[in-house]
């Protein structure tokens, strides 16, 4: 067969299941956030946010002899107001992982105060601290700071950002605890385009009565399958620290093709989030704002990466994975 007759059937064959079954992906056994969602009545009609401010971070690494530098990005407007990082603030957006000489180094320079070494509750990024966490504690340390200059915000991603906590491990629990507990959340909205790893609807009984576990934009699709716009009612969640419990509203959207999740810790909030997302929806569906500062702190990521790579080829070395990262750097940068 030729390569378009295996893609043509491929397809054909997962659409015939596709009438008969909702979800073709593996059923998990155990759902990773298990968090109660709870049913608190439809969402009210509301204006959108007259003015708002809104935000991204990204985040990038690179290997130099066997230290990993890890960096990452923020594009915020400000009303009107732009922060960028790291071209205009003096925020730490570096990490580095090293051997002993090189972080002792780092800490006794002034590098110190933009490149860290230690988490926010001062553990040092030894060797076995894993580098996905890194990233994420970056990227949110700089989310909370655009935050805390907004009046309101609407962030890429959740109010409450970070992994499952009850399945995280020290001394990453408590490091995620206190970027959370560090975060204004009195004027805050989230908007979560990747569903792929959710699976909070079909936990739901009022929505969800049919069998496994699908994820939640396939479900959010299914729901509103015939609809131009579709909102489900509002989902109230139990989000859970060490010394407190915190609580999450959130409602899921379609939009001609496109899901994504509108959340807040205050349901007046969610309501405007929810009529300022619909408000400024691009062709895709998605609100335009979260796709700007999507793509400009992509931008900045990738900037930062370009110019590590020539300043590190120029004067140490550059490993192969990282000409692959400088590529996809480089495309990110001429993308429009």
């Amino acid at each position: 067969m030729e390569v378009h007759e295996v893609i043509r059937d491929l397809m054909a064959t997962l659409s015939r299941l596709s009438k008969e079954k909702l979800f073709l992906g593996v059923t998990l056994q155990e759902v990773e956030d298990s968090t109660s969602v709870e049913v608190e009545g439809p969402l009210e009609n509301c204006e959108p946010f007259t003015s708002f401010s809104y935000l991204d971070t990204s985040s990038r690494y690179m290997t130099v002899r066997g230290a990993n530098i890890y960096m990452a990005s923020l594009y915020a407007n400000l009303e009107g107001q732009h922060m960028t990082v790291p071209l205009n603030a003096s925020l730490p957006f570096l990490a580095i992982k090293g051997s002993k000489d090189v972080m002792e180094m780092i800490e006794g320079s002034p590098l110190s105060s933009i490149v860290r070494t230690r988490n926010v509750n001062g553990v040092p990024y030894d060797p076995g601290y894993k580098d996905d966490n890194i990233l994420d504690e970056l990227r949110i340390f700089l989310e909370n700071r655009a935050i805390e200059r907004a009046r309101v915000a609407i962030v890429d991603g959740p109010v409450f950002p970070g992994p499952y906590l009850p399945l995280v491990g020290e001394p990453y629990r408590s490091a995620f605890e206190k970027l959370i507990h560090d975060r204004k959340r009195d004027r805050l909205v989230g908007v979560v385009k990747r569903l792929s790893m959710s699976r909070k609807l079909s936990r739901v009984k009022d929505l969800w009565r049919g069998d496994g576990a699908p994820t939640d934009d396939v479900l959010t699709l299914e729901l509103g399958r015939g609809k131009q716009v579709y909102i489900t009612p509002v989902l109230r969640e139990e989000f859970q620290l060490s010394s407190i419990s915190l609580q999450r509203y959130m409602v899921y959207v379609k939009v001609r093709d496109s899901a994504f999740r509108v959340e807040s810790p205050s349901r007046d909030l969610l309501c405007q989030g929810v009529a300022t997302s619909l408000a400024h929806a691009s062709y895709r569906g998605i609100p335009a704002f979260i796709e700007a500062a999507d793509r400009l702190s992509r931008k900045l990521s990738a900037s930062t990466f370009v110019l590590s790579f020539i300043y590190a080829r120029g004067q140490v070395d550059v490993t192969y994975d990282d000409w692959n990262r400088f590529q996809q750097a480089n495309m990110d940068l001429e993308m429009g």
